[in-house]
Formats: structure tokens, C-alpha cells, sequence
């Protein structure tokens, strides 16, 4: 922090000192490298606007009052306009807050904002020397490297190399040892969609630098690295893809990120879908390859195949009634008589209750996911008729959980108050929540907050719903007599 509040106000007494109309130069003589450098910078402080604003007073004010706020110097616009003109005024302002700012931060809590170069690790220093000039990949890497941008020093630290298509969660780390000595002040998951547009932001900076087209960039980010080495370089891009996100990430997370949100968007044409079938009716079902043929993730290509092949099935689709939840509990328990306790139902054995229903197997799963498991656990543990939704909201407003990145779910199943429930079934009250408020006040989704829903909450009425909670009675009623009986 004292490092971004001391380069912003050398650089603004630069400035002043230097042109005789200061206040008319200051925001042309923030060049693109210098607005991205102080975003980067004073993102720690928390005060950095949306992107963009660099390029404007408001954005001056803003920067300078981030220098000055903490030391109890807040000005106003006005104030703003008349002190960069005053040059001397200006000087003895900024050395007072200066003076302050250290002061004061010395002494603060503050988050890990360790940074340091990124040429200061050995193996980027190697890689550097040995790039291609004609390669896509390595023309990205090489600007980065040759800008020697500021990185976490702790995220360098612990610069864990993926290898593979999946997305990199706490549980997919718990399988590699280097990720084992992870530090909990290390993020990982729970991206925030203005994270994520931030990532895409960068990126396209960062093509738009190089010279690099949107196709070249796409066709290196889709392909997997194939050694260390080569993981290490989507690293590197990694970093840049940070810059300006406050907490500290993995490098190979936010690339990861960006592929998925790369690759993965986009309606699939009929051409596409054709295209997957013939692939695996040919050479069966080698996901990466075909990744690697059509420009997707392998996930998604696969969900689309199953897809496919539900529809040429004719399965059935639409609401599920008694008899199919009955069926499903009885193919699951069979399947394991201790689903309830170690959830360990392969596959295959969903794909065989699929058939037998003649219903996908992404249908089946979601079905007891959300809505046949949450019921039995919640008749085990006594709460079938509890409606916990006004504790949960007063959880989220007391603990200010805006969005579903701030919410620890696996902590939040562990209250008394909500024994019983899964995460999943959490999460989906939330979000019946949030849509009842979305159509109730005319607010896209991503505007609902906590309090938003609390008021929501307060001011519409409710009724029983009797015939769900019928419904609920029943199907507990057939897995007393069936399973329970029986095991």
C-alpha cells in the first residue's frame, strides 16, 4: 500500500512541477502503461474503479483520493481541480498525506500485497532466453517477461503447473503434493463474475499489445501444455491475467479460467453437432482430441454428446412424479446402501437408472442432487417440515454474503440450524430466493443482495405448500417400508 500511495503522488508532483497548466495535462499524461500500472497497484487498497475510468477526471479524482483518504484528506471535485493548479499547495498537501499514509499503514491489518517482479523467479529468467519469436504463445510470454510486471510474491511462491483440462479446485488440489503446503491466503474457486471480466479485459489487452489475433490467441489457449515448461509459460500468462485482482490466485487458476470461459461459451450449431457425432461414431470418445479438432473444452463436448444422444433416444423429459422419485431411490440404494454417508455411486450405475427411466443420466443425477437426497437427510435429521429460508437469510445479512463466491457452503451445512440440508439444496433456496426478488422489483440477478432478499422477504406474504410437503411425506413413507425395512 505505502508503495502505491508513494509512486501515485511522486508521479502527480511530477506532473504538477512540470506543466504550467498541471490540472488541464494530468489525465492525458496517464498513458495506457501507467493507468494499468496504478490499477495493479492501489487494487490493494480496494479503491480502484471499474476499468476504464483511468482515462478521465473522474478517475483523477479518484487516484488522488486515494492517496490522500486514508490520512484524512478527502477533497471533492472541486477542490480536486483547484489544488492540481495550485502547484505549491498541491506539494505541501501531498507531503502531509505522504507523511500520513505511512503513518497510519505501518501500523494497519492489511491483506498479502507482497509483490515483486516476475523476472525475480530463476525459471522464468531461463525461459526467457530460450523463446521463439514465430510462436504465438511465446510472443505473449515474451512481453510480459520484457515488462518484468509486479506479481505476488506469495503466488510465485507456490506456482503449481497444470497439466490437465479439468478446472482447478480445493478438491482437484488435494490430489497433487505441491498443492498440499498451500497457504489458506491463497483464493482458489469462487470467482466472482467481476473477476472474471477482468481476466477477459486483461487478455484482450494483453493480444491487443502483442498484435496477436483473437484466433492465434484462442488456438494457443486451447491447446493443454505438454511439460512444465510449457505449463510454466500459460503461468506466465497467468500473472498478467491478475493484474488488478485484489486477492491473491493461483497464476494457473485465472489461465484455466480464462479457457473455460474462452472455450466454453457459445451455443453449439448443427454443423458442431454433427460433427461430435460422426467424430465419436469414428474414433469413439477421445474428448481432448476432439478439444483440440473443434476449439472446446472436453467437458462440455462431452455433455453435448450426452445430450445428443438423449434426444435421438426419445427419453423422457419434463416433471418427475412419485413413481420416478420412488424408482430412483430404489436404483440408488441398491446401487449403495450407504449412499447417505459416502455418496459412492459410479457412472455407470447412473447411466443404468437413466435407462431403466429412460431419462438422461444428467437428469437422474440432478434429480436426486437437488431435490431426493436433501429430502431423506433432511428426514433423518428431523426436519422435513423446518422452513429454514428466513435463517438462512438472516445468515447471509448478518455475515454480509452477497454472492454465492462469499458463501462457505460446506460451513454453512454444519449449523444446527440447518441440519439436514447439503450445500446444494442451500444454495438452490438462495437462488429461488433471489428470482422470486428478481420478478418482485424488476432487478437482474446479479443486482439481489442479501438485503434485497431480506426486504423481499419481510414484505410478501406466504402460503403452505401443502402439496409439496404431501409429496415429501409420501416418498419418505415408501423409503421407510422399502429401504429402511429392508436394510
Amino acid at each position: 500500500k505505502k508503495t502505491a500511495i508513494l509512486v501515485f503522488t511522486t508521479f502527480l508532483l511530477v506532473g504538477t512541477s512540470s506543466h504550467k497548466n498541471s490540472h488541464k495535462m494530468f489525465v492525458p499524461a496517464l498513458s495506457a502503461n501507467m493507468r494499468r500500472w496504478t490499477r495493479v497497484s492501489l487494487t490493494s487498497l480496494g479503491q480502484w474503479p471499474a476499468p476504464g475510468l483511468g482515462q478521465n477526471v473522474a478517475a483523477a479524482q479518484q487516484l488522488y483520493n486515494c492517496s490522500l483518504v486514508t490520512a484524512g484528506h478527502r477533497l471533492d471535485s472541486c477542490s480536486l481541480v483547484s489544488s492540481l493548479s495550485q502547484q505549491v499547495k498541491t506539494a505541501q498537501i501531498i507531503s502531509i498525506a505522504e507523511a500520513e499514509v505511512c503513518k497510519k499503514l505501518s501500523t494497519a491489518p492489511i491483506h498479502d500485497v507482497a509483490r515483486c517482479p516476475i523476472m525475480s523467479c530463476e525459471e522464468h529468467r531461463e525461459i526467457k532466453d530460450s523463446l521463439d519469436k514465430e510462436n504465438s504463445l511465446d510472443l505473449l510470454v515474451g512481453h510480459i517477461l520484457e515488462a518484468n510486471i509486479l506479481v505476488s510474491s506469495l503466488a510465485l511462491q507456490h506456482n503449481i503447473v497444470w497439466l490437465t483440462a479439468q478446472p482447478i479446485t480445493k478438491t482437484q488440489l488435494r490430489k497433487y503434493a505441491a498443492a498440499k503446503s498451500l497457504p489458506a491466503s491463497i483464493t482458489v474457486g469462487r470467482v466472482t463474475s467481476a473477476t472474471d471480466n477482468l481476466i477477459i479485459n486483461n487478455w484482450q489487452d494483453l493480444l491487443a499489445s502483442v498484435g496477436v489475433t483473437q484466433e492465434m490467441g484462442k488456438r494457443e489457449i486451447q491447446c493443454l501444455p505438454t511439460d512444465r515448461t510449457d505449463g510454466i509459460k500459460r503461468n506466465i500468462i497467468g500473472y498478467f491475467l491478475l493484474q488488478g485482482i485484489p486477492e491473491v490466485r493461483l497464476a494457473a487458476e485465472s489461465f484455466q479460467r480464462l479457457r473455460v470461459k474462452i472455450l466454453a461459451n457459445g451455443d453449439f450449431s448443427e454443423e458442431e453437432d454433427r460433427e461430435i457425432i460422426e467424430f465419436v461414431e469414428k474414433k469413439g470418445k477421445k474428448w481432448s482430441e476432439l478439444s483440440r479438432k473443434m476449439e472446446r473444452i472436453p467437458s462440455v463436448l462431452r455433455d453435448r454428446y450426452i445430450v445428443l444422444k438423449s434426444k435421438e433416444a426419445l427419453v423422457t423429459e419434463g416433471e418427475y412424479n412419485l413413481e420416478d422419485d420412488c424408482s430412483i431411490v430404489s436404483q440408488v440404494f441398491k446401487a449403495d446402501k450407504d449412499i447417505l454417508t459416502d455418496g459412492n455411486v459410479s457412472r455407470t450405475d447412473w447411466e443404468e437408472i437413466g435407462r431403466l427411466l429412460n431419462r438422461s443420466v444428467t437428469s437422474v443425477q440432478h434429480r436426486w442432487i437437488h431435490y431426493l437426497e436433501p429430502t431423506l437427510r433432511r428426514y433423518h435429521a428431523g426436519t422435513l417440515d423446518t422452513d429454514v429460508r428466513e435463517e438462512l437469510i438472516n445468515y447471509l445479512v448478518e455475515n454480509k454474503l452477497n454472492y454465492p463466491q462469499d458463501i462457505d457452503w460446506d460451513k454453512l451445512v454444519k449449523l444446527p440450524d440447518f441440519a439436514g440440508h447439503t450445500s446444494t439444496s442451500l444454495s438452490r433456496l438462495r437462488d429461488s430466493l433471489i428470482t422470486c426478488a428478481c420478478r418482485k422489483y424488476s432487478m437482474k440477478y446479479d443486482q439481489v443482495t442479501a438485503d434485497v432478499i431480506q426486504h423481499y422477504w419481510h414484505n410478501t406474504k406466504r402460503l403452505k405448500p401443502k402439496k409439496r410437503r404431501e409429496y415429501a411425506e409420501a416418498l419418505v413413507e415408501y423409503f421407510i417400508s422399502e429401504i429402511e425395512m429392508n436394510n
